[in-house]
């Protein structure tokens, strides 16, 4: 006998919604808890995969173990939460589904979320990720804001994934904490950032000027025609430090230099300021920009490269510009 054809197409605790499903012919305690009658709004809602049994008999959103490690992180920060499956029938993985089953069962999904009200929802690894908005991928899209409707979603590991693989902690509770910071409580910052552009060699020659005898640090970022040093050339370089940002136009298609001016305001004026003996200079992935740099005699020193340095802090953590500003600086952003 097939035990998984025991009560097919039995009908038994059936919920109209779910006519049709092939789930309902595997053999299961229980199909299609309804999680969503009589229940408060929350400001978090976590959504996970489908409901666990218990050896009691009972059904549960979230293993133990799981809602523990969730609740470490996420009761100090004081806000509602809940817990609430994608798949309503218990025990279910993504690959037991067809896409007619997914689009069946994402009807109770809609149902809980209009229920629950959320400011925000976390789906907890690629399948309530998938069942929600729809996308794959949970790698490269933790930690980015998605909208299901007006509701804020944003994805996060399987809490499954941080237990048996603790360097995920650090980037799982960072995802949990800035989100929370950003979008229940509204924590955001409007960057009063402003940038001078020099566009005569007056300009450029007084600002660098005092640049290359600051002992302040000094960021640097070139923008370039392409990847590769030897063929392609500098479109234009910035200048940030606590006291301003300068950016200046070198090979530009709107420069107002002509090549022979560009050229000389890289191998004097911009020499000076990155080969300055008593300040750090602090780029992203130093080593393209410093390719493109000493083909014009230009050596930077006293060199931090944010790229390493967030590596020597958690060798775990993304290391692209972006990620590291969602990360350490997520109330600079509108949206992650």
């Amino acid at each position: 006998m097939n035990l998984n054809n025991l009560y097919a197409d039995s009908g038994v605790g059936v919920n109209p919604l779910c006519s049709g499903c092939s789930i309902l012919k595997i053999n299961k305690a229980e199909h299609c808890i309804v999680d969503y009658e009589d229940v408060k709004p929350v400001d978090v809602l976590f959504i996970t995969e489908s409901y666990v049994c218990k050896t009691s008999g009972s059904c549960v959103p979230v293993r133990r173990q799981e809602k523990s490690l969730i609740e470490d992180i996420i009761v100090p920060l004081n806000v509602s939460y809940a817990f609430t499956p994608s798949v309503k029938c218990p025990s279910v993985k993504d690959a037991d589904m067809t896409s007619s089953d997914r689009d069946l069962c994402r009807e109770h999904l809609y149902k809980t979320v209009e229920a629950y009200q959320p400011k925000l929802i976390f789906v907890c690894g690629n399948m309530p990720l998938k069942m929600l908005t729809k996308k794959s991928g949970i790698s490269n899209k933790r930690g980015s804001l998605f909208k299901y409707e007006d509701f804020n979603v944003v994805p996060i590991y399987h809490p499954y994934s941080v237990i048996a693989e603790p360097k995920n902690r650090f980037l799982f509770e960072k995802d949990i904490k800035n989100s929370v910071d950003k979008y229940v409580f509204g924590n955001t910052k409007k960057s009063d950032f402003k940038y001078e552009m020099l566009l005569d060699l007056v300009s450029v020659v007084e600002t660098c000027k005092e640049l290359s005898q600051t002992d302040l640090p000094l960021a640097c970022d070139i923008e370039t025609t392409g990847l590769n040093f030897l063929t392609d050339t500098i479109m234009t370089i910035a200048f940030s430090t606590s006291k301003g940002n300068w950016v200046i136009p070198i090979f530009h298609k709107d420069s107002p230099f002509s090549k022979e001016e560009a050229d000389s305001i890289l191998r004097g004026c911009v020499k000076e300021v990155l080969e300055n003996p008593h300040n750090r200079k602090i780029l992203q992935n130093c080593k393209f920009d410093i390719k493109f740099l000493l083909k014009y005699d230009v050596h930077p020193v006293n060199v931090w490269d944010t790229k390493i340095m967030a590596h020597m802090y958690n060798e775990i953590l993304p290391k692209s510009l972006m990620d590291l500003v969602k990360l350490f600086f997520p109330e600079e952003l509108d949206n992650f």
